[in-house]
C-alpha cells in the first residue's frame, strides 16, 4: 500500500512528504514551485490543471504583492475542492500537532507534594525504554535541579531537538537514579480499551497518529480470546483519521473473510486505483458495534464502513462527517502545500465524500447530566453503601454511575453488575476497587458529577444502545475456542 496520513478534523488522510531544504526564493518563484506540484500531483489538477495563462498572469502579480502568496494560493487551491490549503510552516504545526508529534522523551508529570511526579509514560517513547515509571519523581535534568520548576518550565527541559540527549534524575523507593535519554519525535497514545461488560470488550481510537497505534490496537485485539471477549464496543467518535496504512493494519486483524474491502482512486499517472484486500482470519464474534458521530472522518469513516459493509458490523450514533479524499502533505521551501491526492470508496457505498455514512442505529446523546441529577435521588456521601443492599442510596448511587457512563441502567439493587461499574470508576478515580462505596468513593462521585455537569456534558446515549446489543450478542455461545496457542473457530 502507498503510505498516507492526515490531519486531526475536517481534512483527513495524508501522506508527509518532504520535497528538500528550504531555499530563499521570491513570492513569484514560489508560487510556480508550487503550482507545478498541484499541476503534477494534483488528483482535480489531473483533468483541471492550472492553466499556463492563470500561472503567469499571478506570477506577474506577485512580483510586486509579495504578501498576497498564500492568499493567492489558496485561492486557486479552494476551487479545486474544499479541503487542499497552502500554509505556513507555523499553521502546519498548529493544524497538524497529532501527525508531528513532539521532540522529547515521553512523560506526562503534576506537581504534588512529592515533587514532579510521572503519572504517565507514553508507549514506545524515550522513557519507556529507559525505564522510567509512574511514580518516579523527578529531580534534576541534566545535573540541574527542576524541583522548583512549573510543570512548563519542566516541559521546555525535557523536550528538544529530536536525536539529543537528556540526563533525568529521578527518585523511586526513596533511593535517587539517573538514566540518559535521547530524545525522538513522540506520538500521543491513541488507542485505549477496557471491558465494558463480562464478554465485551470497549476500544476507542482516538486518531491513527502513528503506525505504533496500529501495534497497541493488535496487542489488545490478540488478547481478546484469552478473556472471553464475544462483542466489541469501537468507538470511532472524534476520530478525524489518520494514517490509513494504520487504519488498514487495524482492519486486517478484525475482519474475518479475505475480502477487497476499500479502494483508493489515484491520478492514473500515480498508479490509479488501488484496492485494499483484507487477509482475513479475524476473531469471529458475536458482534462489533462501531461508535460514530460527526466528528468521525476521514480514515475513522474508512474503517467504519468497511467494517459495515465487508464485516458486517452495526454503526451507531450520527452521520459521519463525510471526508472520502485523502491528501498529500508536502514541504514546498519552508512551507507546506496539503493537496487532495486520492478519493477512498468502499465496495457498496463508493466514496462518501460530501455524504458521510449513515448510521444503522440513530442515537444521538440528548440528555444532559446536569439536567438528569436534577431529578435523581439524593445522595449522602456518608452512608456508605454495601454489596448486596437495596434502597434509596442504592438509587443514588446507580443514578450517578449512569450519568458517567460507567451503568446502563441505575436501579435500587446493589448487585453483580453494580459493583463491576462501581469499581471501574474507583479505579479511574485513583482508588482502590472495594466491595462497598465508602464516604471517600462517594465524594469523589458527587465531584466527578458536579465537574460534568457544570461542563455541559451529556448522558452517553449512543454508548448504552450499543454496549446494550453487545451485551446481548456476549450471551449467546461463542464463535470461537480457546486454545493452547490462541484460539480456533468453533
Amino acid at each position: 500500500m502507498k503510505s498516507l496520513v492526515k490531519r486531526g478534523l475536517a481534512l483527513a488522510l495524508c501522506l508527509l512528504v518532504l520535497t528538500g531544504q528550504a531555499l530563499a526564493v521570491t513570492a513569484s518563484e514560489q508560487f510556480r514551485r508550487v503550482t507545478a506540484v498541484i499541476n503534477a500531483r494534483g488528483l482535480i489538477a489531473e483533468t483541471e490543471p492550472i492553466t499556463e495563462d492563470e500561472i503567469e498572469d499571478s506570477a506577474d502579480y506577485l512580483e510586486t504583492h509579495p504578501e498576497a502568496l498564500s492568499r493567492v494560493l489558496n485561492d486557486i487551491l479552494s476551487r479545486m475542492d474544499t479541503h487542499s490549503m497552502y500554509l505556513t510552516a507555523a499553521e502546519y504545526n498548529r493544524g497538524f500537532s497529532t501527525l508531528t508529534g513532539y521532540a522529547g522523551v515521553g512523560v506526562q508529570v503534576r506537581s504534588t507534594a512529592r515533587g514532579h511526579e510521572v503519572v504517565r509514560v507514553t508507549r514506545h517513547s524515550p522513557a519507556e525504554a529507559g525505564g522510567i515509571q509512574p511514580g518516579d519523581v523527578l529531580t534534576a535534568i541534566d545535573g540541574t535541579d527542576v524541583t522548583g520548576l512549573s510543570l512548563h518550565e519542566l516541559a521546555e527541559r525535557l523536550q528538544g531537538e529530536e536525536g539529543t540527549r537528556v540526563r533525568i534524575t529521578f527518585l523511586r523507593d526513596g533511593r535517587t537514579k539517573t538514566v540518559t535519554l535521547t530524545r525522538a519525535v513522540v506520538h500521543t497514545e491513541s488507542v485505549t480499551a477496557a471491558q465494558a461488560a463480562p464478554g465485551v470488550a470497549y476500544i476507542a481510537i482516538e486518531a491513527f497518529s502513528s503506525m505504533t497505534d496500529a501495534e497497541d490496537f493488535r496487542e489488545i485485539w490478540d488478547s481478546l480470546p484469552a478473556q472471553g471477549v464475544k462483542a466489541v464496543l469501537l468507538d470511532l467518535r472524534g476520530n478525524g483519521g489518520g494514517l490509513i496504512d494504520c487504519a488498514f493494519d487495524m482492519l486486517d486483524c478484525m475482519l474475518e473473510q479475505e475480502t477487497a474491502a476499500a479502494s483508493l482512486r489515484w491520478r492514473e499517472d500515480r498508479g490509479g486505483t488501488e484496492t485494499f484486500v483484507s487477509a482475513g482470519g479475524g476473531l469471529p464474534l458475536n458482534q462489533i458495534a462501531v461508535l460514530v458521530d460527526s466528528g468521525t472522518a476521514s480514515a475513522a469513516e474508512l474503517m467504519a464502513g468497511v467494517l459495515h459493509e465487508a464485516g458486517g458490523a452495526t454503526l451507531i450514533g450520527e452521520t459521519t462527517y463525510g471526508k472520502g479524499q485523502g491528501q498529500y502533505h508536502l514541504q514546498v521551501g519552508e512551507d507546506f502545500l496539503v493537496l487532495t491526492c486520492l478519493e477512498m470508496q468502499l465496495p457498496k457505498t463508493g466514496c462518501w465524500e460530501g455524504k458521510g455514512l449513515a448510521p444503522d442505529r440513530a442515537v444521538t446523546a440528548g440528555r444532559t447530566i446536569a439536567a438528569y441529577l436534577e431529578t435523581a435521588s439524593p445522595l449522602d456521601p456518608a452512608q456508605t453503601v454495601r454489596y448486596g443492599e437495596q434502597s434509596a442510596q442504592v438509587c443514588a448511587l446507580t443514578e450517578r454511575l449512569h450519568a458517567l457512563g460507567y451503568l446502563a441502567s441505575p436501579g435500587a439493587v446493589f448487585d453483580t453488575t453494580v459493583l463491576n461499574a462501581l469499581r471501574r470508576f474507583q479505579r479511574d478515580a485513583g482508588r482502590t476497587p472495594m466491595l462497598v462505596a465508602d464516604p471517600a468513593t462517594l465524594e469523589a462521585l458527587a465531584s466527578a458529577c458536579a465537574l460534568s455537569a457544570g461542563q455541559g456534558l451529556s448522558i452517553d446515549d449512543p454508548y448504552y444502545d450499543a454496549l446494550t446489543l453487545c451485551r446481548a450478542a456476549a450471551a449467546q455461545p461463542a464463535r470461537y475456542q480457546v486454545t493452547q496457542t490462541g484460539w480456533k473457530a468453533a
